[in-house]
């Protein structure tokens, strides 16, 4: 709790002069809810407080948190960072925005492991905790703030969202943070929120998901050619990670221009997240923890017969060359830091 308070009183040190504040998310549960937090930290001291997101809300999920909790955010394209005095950034790193390169980012809070060299003000990275929710809860609980019905409903859902209902990557301050929580927040809203998640159309991507797996040593992987969302990859590797004979899944599929890869893993022996770099940078992008990890790569690095056509008719080229590189991703010679990504060529 000392150390809580010494990190929350050099945080709101920022907001002495009322300045506003931009706060940038990648619209998903957690870091939603991170910026719900980080404003009602803000509100009274800051003369403005946004919430902008980087790209549109397009899983249902998230769609269902935004309208049921009232959350108010607007799309980073709407406005400039340089006119904002502060800019942060919560569930994420500078180098996973693309649009900040070169620009200044005064604050960051993130429980993913550290990238590149973000020169911010303030930062709290804390890759051992399971969702950046219960970072932003340690601070409201050292400064004894007071929390809404929604706000709790919110930190509840992101630590619940990233922890995979507390199956992966959990932390004793995740536990701790949902158990003071959970009787603050509304159940109901807890449960509508998590009962939307595909629409009808999108049940015949599951169908086309399951023709086109193939298992080999326990490990499920897919391609699924052009997809309407990366959010159904998600679902669909949170989905065979649950069977019982499979222990890895590796899902892809083209969106915006971009290979994405979303990785799962069970074995608590290998960290899926040191493989997933290890075997997509470069020509990609690629991070995570020991259970779960993502990958993107855009289109132009990849080679020429990947490249997207008709959604799956090079499925089978795919997958052969997401098992090769797999396959050459050796465990033992992971270094202890992954080295940044090299850009792909042009």
């Amino acid at each position: 709790m000392k150390e809580s308070k010494s990190r929350l009183k050099e945080l709101l040190a920022l907001f002495a002069n009322q300045p506003q504040l931009l706060i940038l998310v990648h619209p998903d549960p957690d870091s939603m809810a991170s910026a719900m937090a980080l404003r009602r930290m803000a509100l009274r001291k800051c003369s403005r407080v946004v919430i902008a997101y980087d790209e549109p809300v397009k899983r249902l999920q998230n769609r269902a948190m935004v309208r049921l909790l009232k959350l108010k955010m607007v799309g980073s394209n709407e406005l400039k960072p340089e006119d904002f005095d502060l800019v942060a950034i919560v569930d994420g790193q500078q180098d996973h925005f693309p649009a900040l390169a070169g620009k200044r980012v005064e604050i960051c809070i993130d429980h993913h492991p550290k990238a590149g060299q973000g020169d911010y003000r303030f930062s709290d990275i804390r890759p051992e905790v399971g969702a950046t929710s219960s970072i932003l809860y340690d601070y409201l609980d050292a400064g004894g703030a007071k929390i809404s019905r929604h706000l709790a409903t919110a930190l509840c859902y992101g630590i619940k969202t990233d922890t995979d209902n507390f199956t992966r990557n959990v932390h004793k301050l995740d536990a701790a943070a949902f158990s003071r929580l959970f009787p603050m927040a509304d159940y109901y809203l807890l449960r509508s929120i998590d009962l939307v998640e595909i629409s009808i159309k999108d049940i015949d991507l599951f169908r086309a998901a399951l023709e086109r797996m193939t298992i080999k040593r326990q490990k499920a992987i897919i391609h699924l050619g052009q997809v309407p969302s990366t959010d159904l990859l998600v679902i669909i590797a949170d989905f065979l990670i649950r069977v019982s004979e499979i222990e890895t899944v590796l899902v892809s599929g083209f969106f915006a221009g971009r290979l994405t890869v979303i990785f799962r893993n069970r074995n608590p022996r290998k960290n899926i997240g040191l493989l997933a770099k290890k075997a997509l940078e470069p020509p990609g992008t690629a991070g995570g923890h020991r259970y779960a990890a993502r990958a993107e790569i855009p289109e132009r690095c990849l080679p020429k017969n990947l490249r997207a056509r008709e959604a799956g008719d090079q499925s089978e080229e795919i997958i052969k060359w997401l098992e090769k590189r797999v396959a050459g991703a050796k465990f033992k010679s992971w270094p202890r830091r992954a080295k940044s990504p090299s850009p792909c060529a042009p």
